[in-house]
């Protein structure tokens, strides 16, 4: 069992997850039992590598990509377990076996009104 979750891989975003939340996220890579993947949609590696460093993430590898396509690839190649985003838009298309989450700040969510805000391209309303 224990290698098994030394095997679970979990991969966060960097800006409006990391950067909105760094103590949830700090105590979660602490205590996570696999690798730790941040991805983000950066493109000056050593910004990153500050961002994350400077929000006391426990992390194994730093991956930049550019394009939507590019971060679900990235999922799919690390294996990854569970994804945390903040855009609706990045979570389409993750493998059906990746665990995701959407994490709420001012860019998705209405706080007065107590509702997402997405587009037609990631939300059917019921």
């Amino acid at each position: 069992m224990e290698s098994e979750q030394n095997n679970l891989v979990l991969g966060l975003d960097l800006d409006g997850v990391i950067t909105e939340f760094p103590d949830v996220f700090r105590q979660l890579t602490h205590c996570w039992p696999g690798r730790v993947v941040v991805i983000t949609f950066r493109n000056d590696s050593e910004k990153a590598s500050r961002d994350v460093i400077a929000s006391g993430i426990r992390f194994d590898e730093i991956v930049l990509v550019s394009s939507f396509a590019e971060k679900v690839q990235v999922v799919r190649d690390r294996n990854i377990a569970l994804y945390l985003d903040d855009q609706p838009e990045m979570l389409r298309g993750m493998p059906v076996c990746t665990a995701t989450g959407l994490i709420r700040n001012a860019g998705n969510c209405d706080f007065s009104e107590g509702r997402w805000i997405m587009s037609d391209l990631t939300c059917r309303l019921v």
